[in-house]
């Protein structure tokens, strides 16, 4: 396949030192159960990529080191086997809070450049503001450049009201509105998606992602649900995350649909999607303003003079309750393995000091 998959000069100044001790780059085009779907060069050109599998060694699953779709990896040949000992450094991650109770991190796709927040519009649409907040936040967080896709424009009564909606909480961002159906959209999609580009869509399940990544191949790379007649909702398709190269060379990733989205990271990880409320706290009167109630105040400020929407600030101040108290956790589990670890590295030193008495 011609495309240079995201490999730049940068990335293969990085790479000489792996590549003298004799490993090649890979990239992630698929994870799996120990066998990793891969793209390699094909005979050391850079335009030219071809797909096979490699597994991943115990050496590299020893250091925690697991691979996620877009991936750069160090592999090299052992045997009749392609194994990966390695990742290289990412340049971007999209994450969130693993669904559950528990306080781990889930790596959605590495080294992505455009992230496309696909929201669907229409009766029973999943699209909501507080929820596109999320979104952004996740994005932004991430490192890539947010794209807002509305889709299903044409289940919309009123389309360019829900457009005008989404740009109000997403400054700076662009917002497309598409329709896989009718077309509406996908050129403006695609000019986003140049040779070399890697592309993620992420949104809530039956948001029509599957569908978009068809429309802008052209052809069917993805499986897609039809809409259900009862509720206008999209069925969920995708069940993993997995990299497509287009004909134009840009690479473009869907993803299972999200029933819940907690950014990952800590509460000044907030802040990035409401750029007007940190803006406003530049003119705080004190570095450490909680903005509850203090003397001289510039977000209070901004919110009684209608600079700042109070839904926005309640969203804001919800988001960065919910980060910390996440952050807080961990860094409570932290602390708990810690301690863990220096009890264990105490007691073998007490039993090697008595070996020692002994002798």
């Amino acid at each position: 396949m011609k495309t240079t998959m995201g490999w730049d000069h940068t990335r293969q100044s990085d790479f000489t030192p792996q590549e003298h001790e004799g490993w090649k780059p890979g990239r992630i085009l698929s994870p799996g159960r120990g066998i990793f779907k891969l793209a390699v060069q094909v005979n050391g050109d850079e335009d030219e990529w071809e797909e096979c599998q490699a597994r991943l060694s115990g050496k590299a699953l020893g250091r925690g080191e697991v691979p996620v779709a877009g991936d750069w990896v160090a592999w090299r040949e052992s045997g009749n086997q392609r194994v990966i000992g390695s990742l290289l450094q990412r340049k971007t991650a999209v994450s969130r809070k693993a669904a559950g109770t528990g306080e781990k991190q889930q790596i959605i796709g590495a080294n992505i450049d455009v992230l496309f927040l696909v929201q669907a519009l229409g009766p029973g649409r999943g699209f909501t503001l507080r929820g596109l907040e999320r979104y952004l936040t996740m994005a932004w967080e991430s490192g890539c450049q947010p794209v807002v896709v509305l889709n299903k424009s044409d289940l919309s009564e009123n389309p360019e009201a829900d457009k005008n909606e989404a740009s109000s909480v997403a400054p700076g961002v662009e917002v497309i509105l598409c329709s896989a159906s009718t077309g509406e959209g996908i050129s403006t999609l695609s000019r986003w998606l140049e040779n070399g580009v890697t592309g993620a869509f992420v949104g809530p399940s039956g948001a029509g992602k599957s569908s978009l990544v068809n429309a802008i191949a052209q052809i069917d790379l993805a499986e897609a649900g039809a809409v259900r007649q009862g509720d206008y909702r999209g069925r969920h398709t995708t069940t993993n995350r997995e990299i497509h190269v287009l004909p134009s060379g840009a690479l473009l990733m869907d993803t299972p649909g999200m029933r819940e989205l907690q950014p990952w990271g800590d509460e000044q990880d907030a802040n990035s999607a409401f750029p007007e409320i940190e803006e406003a706290a530049e003119n705080c009167r004190f570095r450490d303003c909680t903005h509850d109630g203090e003397p001289g105040c510039g977000v209070r400020q901004a919110l009684e003079e209608g600079q700042i929407q109070s839904e926005r600030f309640d969203a804001w101040l919800e988001l960065r309750r919910e980060m910390a108290w996440s952050e807080g956790r961990r860094q409570a589990r932290n602390r708990k393995e810690r301690d863990a670890t220096l009890i264990q590295i105490a007691k073998y030193q007490k039993n090697l000091k008595s070996k020692k008495e002994v002798w």
